[in-house]
């Protein structure tokens, strides 16, 4: 670039003295401004090809300081990771009911209740109405309404035992499983709950005990939803067939009986037509269950029926009560079974 220019100057300059040194002869004058039109062109095509090559250079800088900065905002730009797949709220509900202890995470007596808390030291849950609670409840125990677990999970701790009571141990089954399924590992339930508290005469109390400070909780949406969905609309009765006369009514109008026992005890006898899937499986053998009637779940006392009835719930079933007085009510009815 700098040579096409120094020629087309050196042109110029030649020029320059040849007009210079030439006479006044016409001759002369002709060959003179012939040279200087050469000049003239031959610096203007220089000008041209050094304003042309200066383009190139400018576009070669350019497309090159464009690819550093392209290579620095990778450098410099934070991975994003990719969204978390949405969680099957069956499929993990499954997993946990498959994960079910021997003794079913009750403590069924007074005494193994007392022993707990003394080893222990829990939060203690009363998931009864309010006004249940303020009449009396167990000594330490916060108020919860089962409705309300889903609202509350942040004053629920993770890492140390939770004990939850009703008032026969059909909704602290059903709060159990609930709290379960949103990955509470700590959670157990009083089986005989305050009924049985009462009736071992241990002291009640009516003061109440404040909800401790919230700490969030890392649980899954969808799960949280899935419970909350569950609980908080739950009806009157609490999705309970209540006695052998409406469990007897339900079955003639259709009801898809399920036995929730183990297989030894539904082969030792069982209500008539009901089908065998046993608690822990209770999901996984869920898929033939029908949508469009009703179906009740029982066991042996009513707190199995419980933990299943919201085992289903949560994972969406939405035609499922539980008949809480179970095996034990029936057979004492002297009501006909079949083995």
């Amino acid at each position: 670039m700098t040579s096409k220019l120094f020629r087309a100057t050196a042109s110029m300059a030649a020029v320059a003295l040849l007009l210079t040194a030439c006479g006044d002869s016409d001759d002369d004058a002709v060959d003179v401004a012939e040279a200087a039109e050469e000049a003239a062109e031959e610096a203007e095509e220089a000008a041209e090809e050094v304003v042309e090559e200066a383009e190139e250079a400018a576009e070669e800088v350019a497309d090159e300081a464009e690819d550093m900065a392209d290579e620095v905002t990778e450098e410099t730009t934070p991975a994003t990771d990719p969204p978390a797949p949405a969680v099957d709220v069956a499929v993990e509900v499954g997993l946990m009911m498959n994960a079910l202890p021997e003794g079913w995470l009750s403590l069924g007596s007074v005494e193994d209740f007392e022993a707990a808390v003394e080893a222990t030291s829990p939060m203690i849950i009363d998931v009864r109405e309010t006004s249940d609670y303020e009449a009396g409840h167990i000594p330490n125990a916060v108020s919860i309404p089962i409705r309300t677990l889903a609202d509350h999970v942040d004053q629920i701790p993770m890492d140390s035992p939770v004990i939850v009571y009703c008032a026969s141990g059909y909704r602290a089954a059903m709060s159990t499983i609930a709290l379960r399924s949103l990955g509470y590992e700590n959670v157990r339930a009083f089986g005989g709950s305050y009924k049985a508290w009462t009736a071992a005469e241990r002291d009640v109390s009516t003061d109440p005990v404040e909800l401790p400070e919230g700490t969030a909780k890392d649980i899954a949406p969808e799960l949280l939803a899935a419970v909350s969905g569950y609980l908080g609309p739950m009806p009157e009765g609490y999705l309970n067939v209540k006695d052998v006369e409406l469990m007897q009514a339900a079955m003639d109008t259709g009801a898809y009986v399920v036995d929730v026992r183990e297989v030894g005890e539904y082969e030792e006898g069982h209500i008539p037509g009901a089908v065998n899937v046993p608690l822990r499986t209770i999901i996984d053998g869920s898929a033939d269950f029908p949508t469009d009637r009703q179906i009740v779940v029982y066991c042996k006392s009513g707190y199995r029926a419980a933990m299943a009835n919201a085992a289903l719930g949560i994972a969406g079933f939405d035609n499922v009560k539980a008949f809480a007085g179970s095996w034990l009510a029936w057979t004492d009815a002297g009501l006909e079974v079949e083995v």
